[in-house]
């Protein structure tokens, strides 16, 4: 990560100069003042807009040089000029021809959408829009239910596990990704359980082949989720209530100063329920006086959720050294009671729950054309603290009417083990350090050839324990690290006017575990001490694939 920072801060510098000022006065064939009409500055990915003030003069500070498209609407007539910025300040007045020359009585554009963009690429990728969905109260986790080839089976109700399945694939061949970050480095608490649609800009899902900017082991496929990428200042809030004491609210807003470029971005969600929806089945009985077993139609009393999380960032959008520049802080919170285990039995859980905490720090950057005209740069990097915890320190048994449980005799009985769950109480803990750096470099030497080079890093340093234990029982757990590069080069061909589309891609994985473990040994005094065994393994593997499309 420091190296990426040190880049960083070698190139902000060198573009930071390159910016103008465009300045002009509109005027109409007659020579009066336009006021009020809408100039609309664009070119490729970089658009800003403005209006003419009292006195027919318009305003772009801080562009970035290069040739623009000038777009003048008068409501009555529009009109296109080209303007180059080359120098700090560039003076542009426009005078409009007479408005019959201009007047339109129908406009018809035809182009296609980013959507439509990526569906041919050339992957088997179907590209979700979370626009509509985001005024409604509906999960993640239903939009994707829909996608053709996606299947979901979840096991129960808010904040329970999923298991996705590509077109029958599913497990560790399906990775999901947040803005190209693999989801894991979030931890349990940030996760598409609790991802409002508002949240997301769209959700791309790769069957099969995953193509080479999402650099990752995913043999069957992979979800990647893109948050908002709005540089509109914009606020957004909704809050729901429904079954089983449901509230879900979420909230999304941006604020950009057009003078300088300052940009202000936060999002927040929470969401909580009871999940005390009815269940029966031959597991679900009371237990009476001989032993005598009585079906219940029973309410679950252990199974509430609740996360919080959200996202703080800062920094500049559409600039001359950064399309995007932010630091920011992810955090997230979450809480999950426990009413059995993988299976439903006749003595459900009681206080047994899982906690989790995330802190991370972030960074991201964006630029189009870097030092030269088709060179894009994007890095996004995460380095920060996750946590769980699992707390399991009741004895009694329980029935499924939530009462205690009795045996045949009538009477209340505890687990001998000490716990709900067979192991003993528990306090257990996870602590883990995480980091995830993501890099992508793209040059385009032509409008058919692009080049791209992506490299994806990250690492987890574990450390478990147990409060409940004591401190010479907690020095003989051992540590678990985690090292992984993976780096992929793309090489994309466009040829007879997009009708054949290529891309050839290689990736190379490295992967490095530290496994560390105490252990007794007698030294040659006879006195036993502790020592620490550590192994390390590493594993290498490189793949070439390739992908047309006619």
């Amino acid at each position: 990560m420091t190296r990426t920072i040190l880049i960083l801060l070698l190139i902000l510098p060198t573009a930071l100069f390159s910016q103008s000022q465009l300045k002009g006065e509109i005027t109409d064939a007659n020579n009066y003042i336009v006021a009020n009409a809408e100039i609309k500055l664009s070119r490729s990915n970089y658009s800003r807009t403005t209006r003419t003030n009292g006195n027919g003069i318009y305003l772009f500070k801080n562009i970035p040089t290069g040739t623009y498209l000038l777009e003048v609407n008068t409501n009555k007539s529009v009109s296109f000029h080209q303007v180059i910025l080359d120098s700090n300040y560039v003076t542009h007045d426009i005078q409009l021809k007479n408005e019959g020359d201009y007047e339109l009585d129908e406009v018809a554009i035809q182009g296609e959408s980013k959507k439509t963009k990526l569906e041919k690429t050339g992957f088997a990728i179907g590209v979700i829009n979370t626009e509509e969905a985001s005024q409604r109260n509906i999960q993640t986790t239903e939009l994707l239910n829909n996608t053709v080839g996606v299947k979901l089976r979840q096991n129960g109700g808010l904040g329970s596990d999923i298991q996705f399945s590509l077109n029958g694939l599913s497990g560790s061949a399906v990775r999901i990704f947040i803005d190209g970050i693999p989801i894991s480095t979030f931890g349990s608490s940030f996760n598409l359980n609790s991802i409002p649609p508002s949240l997301i800009q769209q959700i791309e899902v790769y069957k099969g082949v995953v193509p080479g900017h999402l650099s990752d082991d995913a043999l069957g496929g992979a979800i990647n989720i893109v948050l908002n990428q709005s540089m509109n200042t914009s606020l957004n809030a909704s809050v729901s209530y429904g079954s089983f004491n449901t509230f879900q609210a979420s909230m999304n807003g941006l604020y950009r100063a057009d003078d300088s470029g300052f940009t202000i971005k936060a999002s927040g969600f929470h969401n909580y329920s009871d999940n005390d929806y009815e269940v029966s089945g031959r597991s679900v009985v009371v237990t009476g006086l001989g032993g005598v077993q009585t079906p219940i139609t029973a309410r679950r009393f252990n199974d509430a959720y609740r996360s919080t999380g959200g996202i703080v960032q800062l920094g500049y959008t559409d600039v001359s050294w950064a399309d995007q520049f932010f630091v920011g802080f992810t955090g997230s919170d979450d809480y999950k009671e426990v009413q059995h285990g993988a299976f439903m039995t006749i003595t459900p859980y009681k206080d047994r729950f899982f906690e989790s905490q995330a802190a991370l720090a972030n960074l991201s950057y964006q630029k189009s054309d870097l030092f030269t005209d088709g060179l894009n740069a994007k890095v996004n990097a995460y380095y920060g603290k996750r946590d769980r915890q699992v707390t399991d320190t009741l004895a009694w048994a329980y029935s499924w009417n939530g009462e205690r449980a009795i045996d045949f005799r009538g009477n209340e009985y505890q687990y001998t083990w000490g716990s709900q769950q067979e192991g003993g109480p528990t306090l257990a803990k996870i602590d883990r350090n995480v980091a995830s750096i993501r890099t992508g470099l793209s040059y385009s030497i032509a409008d058919n050839h692009t080049f791209l080079v992506n490299h994806l890093y990250s690492s987890i340093d574990r450390e478990d324990s147990d409060a409940l234990d004591s401190e010479f029982e907690n020095s003989f757990v051992g540590t678990r690290d985690l090292r992984k590069n993976i780096i992929s080069i793309t090489y994309e061909l466009n040829a007879f006017e997009n009708k054949l589309k290529s891309s050839i891609f290689g990736k190379y994985y490295q992967q490095k575990t530290i496994s560390t473990d105490p252990a007794f040994v007698t030294d040659i005094t006879g006195d036993r001490r502790i020592v620490r065994y550590c192994v390390i393994k590493q594993v290498f593997l490189i793949k070439i694939l390739g992908r047309s499309q006619c």
